[in-house]
């Protein structure tokens, strides 16, 4: 994991010979879930996915966007008569993606993107709300900090629209749906982030 932090610094080093980088500011909805046996009937968790990134040109179409994000990940279930449970988690994540797309001269520019991430557990919270019936309900929550690794990684691949509103703004949408490679704890089948994220931001241009 250290290898990924430390491939990020040359490319930042690198920025300003590269000609004009376009810095973005980006927010939006992070719909998660969690990949495991037996969660086929989960809910999924509605959090936020905010950050910064830069997109530094490579060749011609081709640019290389690099970010850091903090996005709210996690899942829950819930059964009638029974109760429910979530488990939430935040992480501070990194990612390095390729966008192949149209040229910004026209003002308006789509493409895809395409590449990996790496995250790092800022915080996890379980909770459960119990059923009793007559009773009433039973709820609890606790910090699950120590039980799930402090680091995930995957792969990202989405699509995006940016339109130009002036000579140096831009405004962008886009849906980037990312896939956890690594299992959240080391019990067999304990399952892997996925989410997928809708988020509009403005870029400005730097340099060049």
């Amino acid at each position: 994991m250290r290898k990924i932090i430390v491939s990020f610094l040359p490319l930042l080093v690198a920025a300003p010979l590269m000609g004009q980088t376009m810095v973005g500011v980006r927010a939006g909805l992070n719909r998660s879930t969690i990949s495991a046996e037996g969660a086929s009937n989960q809910d999924a968790r509605m959090g936020m996915v905010v950050g910064v990134d830069a997109a530094l040109p490579l060749a011609g179409a081709i640019e290389l966007r690099v970010g850091g994000a903090y996005a709210q990940k996690g899942s829950g279930a819930s059964e009638e008569g029974f109760g429910a449970f979530s488990l939430e988690m935040d992480y501070f994540q990194l990612s390095t993606l390729a966008r192949i797309g149209t040229p910004r001269a026209g003002g308006l520019s789509v493409g895809v993107l395409l590449g990996p991430w790496a995250a790092f557990n800022l915080s996890c919270n379980a909770s459960a709300n119990v059923d009793l019936g007559e009773l009433g309900s039973v709820s609890d929550s606790v910090s699950c900090g120590d039980d799930v690794k402090g680091t995930d990684f995957g792969i990202a691949a989405g699509a995006g629209a940016e339109v130009a509103v002036s000579e140096g703004l831009r405004l962008g949408l886009d849906v980037v749906y990312s896939m956890g490679l690594a299992n959240l704890d080391d019990a067999p089948g304990s399952g892997k982030n996925r989410s997928l994220a809708i988020q509009a931001g403005v870029m400005i241009p730097f340099g060049g």
